[in-house]
Formats: C-alpha cells, sequence, structure tokens
C-alpha cells in the first residue's frame, strides 16, 4: 500500500510549503510560465533540488487563499468565476470584483458622497483653524512689541533711578561738606 505522505510534511519553517513550479501553477491554477512570473515577483527563495526540479518556498496564507480560489472556480464555491458579458467571449475569466458582481458595490455612489461631506467638513473646521492660527499669531506679536516696550521703558527707568541715586548721593555729600566748613568756622551752636 502506498500512503501519500501528509500535507504537514512538506510544510517549511514559518508556515511555508516546498512547492514545484507546475505544483504552483496547479495549486492557483496558473499556467506555469504565469507560476515563474509570481514567484519572481514575489520574490519567493528558490533551491534546485539534486534531481535538478527547481522548488520555491511558497507561503502557506498563499498556498490557502489560491486553494479557496480554486473551489470557488470548479464551482464549490457560491458562484462560478466566468460571466458572459456583451461583447466579450464567454469563456474570459472576470477579474474585476466590480464586474463579477456589481450588486455588490451598489453603496459606492452614497458612500462617496459621505466621504465628500466629511471632507467638507473637514475643510472648513481646517479653514476655521487656520482663522484662529492666524489670530493668534497676530497676538503675540502684540505682546512681543508691548514687551519690548515694557523692557525699553524698564530700561529707561533704571538710568533715570541710577541718575536719581547719583545726584542724592552727591548732596547727602554736599551736606555734609556744608556742615564740615560750619564747624570748622565755627559757628556750630
Amino acid at each position: 500500500m502506498d500512503r501519500q505522505p501528509p500535507d504537514i510534511s512538506l510544510a517549511v519553517g514559518n508556515g511555508a510549503r516546498r512547492m514545484t513550479y507546475a505544483e504552483l501553477a496547479d495549486v492557483r491554477g496558473i499556467s506555469r510560465g504565469s507560476a515563474e512570473r509570481l514567484v519572481r515577483r514575489r520574490k519567493w527563495p528558490r533551491q534546485v533540488g539534486n534531481d535538478g526540479v527547481v522548488r520555491v518556498v511558497v507561503p502557506l496564507i498563499d498556498v490557502q487563499k489560491s486553494s479557496k480560489a480554486a473551489a470557488i472556480a470548479d464551482g464549490q464555491g457560491g458562484h462560478a468565476s466566468r460571466t458572459s458579458i456583451p461583447g466579450q467571449p464567454a469563456d474570459v475569466p472576470l477579474t474585476s470584483p466590480l464586474i463579477s458582481d456589481p450588486g455588490r458595490f451598489a453603496g459606492v455612489p452614497r458612500i462617496i458622497e459621505a466621504l465628500k461631506g466629511a471632507v467638507d467638513t473637514l475643510r472648513s473646521q481646517l479653514e476655521r483653524e487656520r482663522g484662529r492660527v492666524d489670530q493668534a499669531e497676530r497676538r503675540i506679536e502684540e505682546l512681543q512689541a508691548n514687551l519690548a516696550d515694557a523692557v525699553a521703558a524698564e530700561r529707561i527707568a533704571a538710568g533715570e533711578a541710577a541718575a536719581l541715586r547719583t545726584a542724592a548721593d552727591r548732596r547727602r555729600a554736599w551736606g555734609l561738606w556744608r556742615r564740615l566748613r560750619w564747624a570748622a568756622r565755627g559757628r556750630g551752636d
């Protein structure tokens, strides 16, 4: 009895699986050339075995997604993947979800209108905030000018106070000098 190894024996660390290009093409339902291009585009690691067959390390998520897609394509899923569109052959697969299920996106115009309304609201809020920022900047400039005036006035007052102190000290010294003169002349009582 030939038993096939379980799927897990093909698993590689970090949730990946080694597959040949032919296996990858079969699982994803694409041609071998498309499988090779997919591997190059996704930059999945490749390894040439002793038998000369190239094996690719494919993440399990991509294998599982493709298995679900294959089940849908085989008719096991909810709807067939090929539909007839006027002007196109019936065997052309539909890749756009908008074409394959137009009813699915019937609410898109309402969503777009709601988003436009939200953008308009945000624009008006932005303009209001810009006005507030401009007003705050003008107020800051006024306060800076007032502060500069106050600093200049303080410096002027400090200079005048120093001049008055010097004059007072001179007068005090002059008064002492006068008293000494009076004492020297003998006029002191």
